[in-house]
């Protein structure tokens, strides 16, 4: 269905929550792409506009309306520009590994932009949760590698790259547990048809969630969202 406004999807979701019994509500929100480029790699938060920032955002208010546990999910997109500047695959791999080792450990930070926002409503690194790269120094890290989700060998069957990244991970009972998690989920228009029809529809049985879909494009405002293109629309399982 189509939302209005922010104040209908917000009271949407707060009765989602509320009304599930499952012990822990994830958000996968702030969902943003990696860029790679001849002075380095760059954490491109606002690279799809509103979005990151705005759903990270909806997401926290959310998490802090509730007594439930919860924890944040920061979905990376880190292959889709691979060939944005005339990078060689070793420089690509070698940029990624880098920030992938700054941003895992016990002591990892997040990148201000993103800090901000969490810290506003009383959320950190601890509220993460952090994934296994499989890769040395790197099997905590505060990102989801969206590339190694894709080489899971427990999806490989799942034909579609986008679910097969979703499968992968909603599959894993090391970082979502579909006996005791719901999930509420901020996920690009342009994956809408990749991950409901195949994902959802399809692979994925037994999910407790909410699902939200919201534009990428630069220079949209966030009320503006509500209208843009397919507008935000939303799905519960």
């Amino acid at each position: 269905m189509k939302i209005e406004d922010e104040k209908q999807l917000l009271e949407k979701l707060k009765k989602d929550i509320d009304s599930t019994n499952k012990e822990r509500i994830v958000f996968l929100a702030g969902h943003f792409p990696l860029l790679y480029t001849s002075e380095g790699i760059i954490e491109a938060f606002d690279y799809w506009g509103e979005f990151s920032a705005y759903t990270l955002e909806l997401a926290c208010k959310l998490a802090k309306d509730t007594d439930k546990e919860v924890g944040f999910l920061l979905f990376v997109d880190d292959h889709a520009y691979e060939n944005w500047e005339e990078l060689s695959k070793s420089q690509i791999k070698g940029e990624r590994k880098r920030l992938y080792k700054k941003r895992s450990g016990k002591d990892a930070k997040l990148p201000q932009q993103i800090r901000k926002v969490m810290k506003k409503y009383g959320f950190d690194e601890k509220d993460i949760v952090k994934h296994d790269h499989g890769k040395e120094n790197r099997k905590d890290c505060l990102y989801i590698s969206e590339k190694v989700l894709r080489a899971d060998p427990r999806a490989q069957k799942v034909d579609n790259y986008c679910a097969r990244e979703y499968v992968a991970y909603l599959e894993d009972k090391k970082y979502f547990d579909k006996e005791k998690d719901y999930l509420v989920a901020f996920i690009p228009q342009r994956c809408k048809d990749h991950i409901c029809n195949v994902a959802l529809d399809i692979e994925v049985k037994e999910l407790q969630s909410s699902h939200i879909f919201i534009e990428t494009s630069p220079g949209v405002s966030r009320k503006k969202l509500y209208s843009f293109g397919r507008g935000i629309t939303y799905r519960k399982d």
